[in-house]
């Protein structure tokens, strides 16, 4: 890794390196057994052969224990398969009342990093490799300052069990109990002298390892240590230790606000503690992680962290822990530990069920002595064979052996070995996509459900080691990150006023797994959809916007095009509507006059009404007594006919009754009256005539 140093002390490194010898051979023998473990499990997930003739020395011979089946590797990468097509993004979210503008911009700065050094890989590297196999892998932040070398760019790197050596009396996932952290890497000369530049010549003329001579005898599991005709290569190491250091900080006594002093900031503390008398100097020891650099066992820099935090880099990614355990190999283990004895027992039964089913050819022969002409007939196979016997041989002299029946048992007993790999692992047929039985769909997804919850535990582990990988590389990023960096990554945006105030992360801030996207419109896109689904009215013009997709000015331009023309039939419509609605005010109104005037006009004509009526009633009266007059005339002029000229004028009215009833019969056809009814309507004028 390349890596710029801060500037050197003094060559007196005599007290670290005997710091460093002695927790090595402190602690050698706790991490030698622990290196021994995980060696074997790791042989275990890759199908080494020659790990069964190891673990079963009980086999027969003729190499029948080289063979290896191996049934590890599918469990762990169905887990490890799981992680990866499922991994979670690390965002950054504001607590209560926290700067959300800050948060969105360190998200950024985040994802910017994690999907440029593909940081997600990484972490699914170390936890297939750790979780799954060996029990715990290192994740390691760095600068790398060989492309900006200003700022440099902040790298993650995946330590595997060999390569470090730790406190193996930790507890603590965060390390922060932990007292030193020794990571090696083997580098070669101009590697390592391009790391510390003002040692240039020191470290070219240090003895590398052209015949594997010169070794220190450490980290022994190391691939580099194995190969013995190897190019010349350069011990590297980064030792992290825990120490003190004295701090300044200005407080705030009426806020609780706190400003360390640091050599990078140019402030006149005298001025400022003058022009603001609430603030106060504090002068303490604060606790802080140092780093020492030895290459060949030689320590050439011992001081402060050249990532300017006060705790390690390193986030462990952790399988199974159990911090009670006083073996520390036992301590910490991986799925693989667990699957060794099962593993080797369905192997060496495969084995023997092989070897068994092989005798069932030829199980042997019982012969007596010199009675065939040669014993090597006796070891043909195929098709074909003769067994040629001496002439005063008899045909009974030679037997073959009946193989015995191999028991149902015994291939049960196989089956009962390969289901224990799924037991002890916590996996099931169903996560491992083999299940071969006719289920419901609902009970594959509980058995998927049941499976999952077994490693919970691992997962759990997992989102908690990436957390605290967002958190240091987002301590590394207000630390290091100049302004114009930020602003470059950020696309021209200016950091907030909150951007490098490190109390923020502590107290307005967390970080949390989110959608993994390849960026962060990605995110915003899903976070967008996701409210949509639960009922958030998002408009369709913010999706677009966020969505990552091609043509996307072409879409967005259609989509605003029928927006328009869907907003110009709306206002059409809303103004037809409001000239409508406005006619039918107007219509109402002119009701409401007319009635109005009728009404006054009905009001008016009450007192006319009433003399009308009062004319009226006068006029029948009148019209009353003129009936009376009329009638007592008729009366008088009756008085003055004769019977002759009277029967005369009512023949005449019935000749009249008559025709006019016979015109209706023709109108009406279907109405005919009889006789009697005829009789009865003359009658009837008659009567009205009279």
């Amino acid at each position: 890794m390349l890596m710029r140093q801060p500037e050197y002390l003094p060559d007196d490194y005599g007290a670290i390196k005997k710091k460093i010898d002695s927790d090595y051979s402190a602690n050698q023998a706790i991490w030698q057994v622990y290196w021994t473990e995980a060696t074997l499990d790791t042989r275990l997930e890759a199908g080494d052969s020659s790990l069964m003739a190891d673990l079963n020395q009980q086999l027969p011979n003729n190499n029948r224990g080289n063979f290896y089946f191996n049934r590890v590797r599918p469990i762990c990468n169905m887990v490890s398969g799981f992680q990866r097509r499922n991994r979670k993004s690390t965002v950054v979210v504001p607590l209560e009342n926290g700067d959300q503008q800050t948060a969105d911009q360190l998200t950024k700065i985040l994802l910017h990093i994690y999907k440029r050094e593909g940081v997600y890989e990484t972490i699914s590297d170390a936890f297939h490799q750790g979780a799954c196999i060996a029990g715990m892998n290192l994740l390691q932040v760095y600068m790398d300052y060989s492309k900006d070398p200003v700022n440099g760019d902040i790298k993650v790197d995946n330590c595997s069990y060999n390569s470090f050596f730790i406190d193996p009396y930790f507890r603590k996932p965060d390390l922060s109990d932990c007292s030193f952290v020794w990571r090696r890497s083997y580098l070669s000369h101009t590697a390592a002298a391009a790391l510390i530049p003002d040692k240039y010549d020191e470290i070219m003329a240090l003895p590398g390892n052209p015949t594997g001579t010169g070794r220190d005898g450490r980290f022994q599991y190391m691939p580099e240590s194995y190969g013995q005709t190897q190019q010349n290569r350069l011990a590297y190491d980064e030792y992290y230790y825990r120490d003190y250091r004295k701090q300044k900080l200005l407080v705030d006594k009426n806020t609780g606000e706190t400003l360390e002093i640091t050599e990078r900031q140019e402030i006149d503390v005298d001025e400022f503690l003058a022009n603001n008398p609430e603030v106060t100097l504090i002068e303490q020891n604060v606790p802080t992680v140092r780093m020492a650099i030895m290459i060949q066992d030689k320590v050439f820099y011992d001081g402060p962290n050249n990532l300017n935090i006060d705790t390690y880099p390193f986030v462990p990614v952790i399988g199974y822990y159990n911090p009670m355990m006083p073996y520390f190999y036992s301590r910490i283990q991986g799925i693989c530990r667990s699957l060794r004895d099962p593993q080797t027992l369905l192997n060496r039964r495969i084995v023997l069920s092989a070897d068994m089913l092989e005798s069932q050819v030829n199980s042997g022969f019982i012969f007596k002595e010199n009675a065939p002409v040669d014993v090597k007939h006796l070891f043909q196979t195929g098709q074909g064979r003769i067994i040629p016997l001496k002439e005063e041989a008899a045909m009974t002299d030679i037997q073959a052996i009946q193989p015995p029946q191999i028991p149902p048992s015994f291939f049960q007993l196989q089956d009962t070995f390969s289901k224990e790999l799924m037991l002890v692992s916590g996996v099931n047929e169903e996560l491992l996509g083999s299940a071969m039985d006719d289920k419901a769909g609902i009970l594959s997804a509980l058995r998927q459900g049941a499976g999952l919850t077994t490693l919970q535990p691992l997962f759990d582990r997992l989102d908690y080691s990436q957390n605290l990988l967002g958190e240091l590389i987002m301590r590394v990023v207000q630390n290091n990150y100049t302004p114009g960096k930020v602003r470059s990554i950020l696309e021209g945006e200016e950091p907030a006023p909150l951007f490098y105030n490190k109390a923020f992360g502590k107290y307005h801030c967390m970080v949390e797994a989110g959608f993994n996207t390849e960026s962060q419109k990605q995110m915003q896109f899903a976070q967008l959809l996701q409210l949509r689904e639960m009922g958030v009215p998002i408009p369709d013009e913010s999706l677009i916007e966020a969505a990552t997709i091609q043509d996307k000015d072409k879409v967005a331009k259609v989509m605003m095009d029928k927006l328009q023309m869907a907003s110009q039939m709306q206002q059409l419509q809303l103004q037809a509507a409001v000239e409508n609605q406005q006619a039918q005010t107007r219509l109402a109104q002119a009701r409401t006059i007319a009635d109005e005037g009728l009404g006054y006009e009905r009001y008016s004509r009450i007192e006319e009404n009433k003399a009308l009526a009062e004319e009226r009633k006068a006029a029948a009266v009148k019209d009353d007594q003129m009936a009376l007059l009329n009638f007592a005339k008729a009366i008088r002029e009756l008085e003055n006919i004769d019977m002759t000229q009277l029967q005369k004028i009512i023949e005449l009215q019935k000749l009249l009754s008559v025709t006019e009833q016979s015109k209706i019969d023709k109108q009406n056809p279907p109405m005919a009256q009889s006789g009697s009814e005829l009789d009865r309507g003359v009658n009837l004028a008659e009567n009205r005539s009279f």
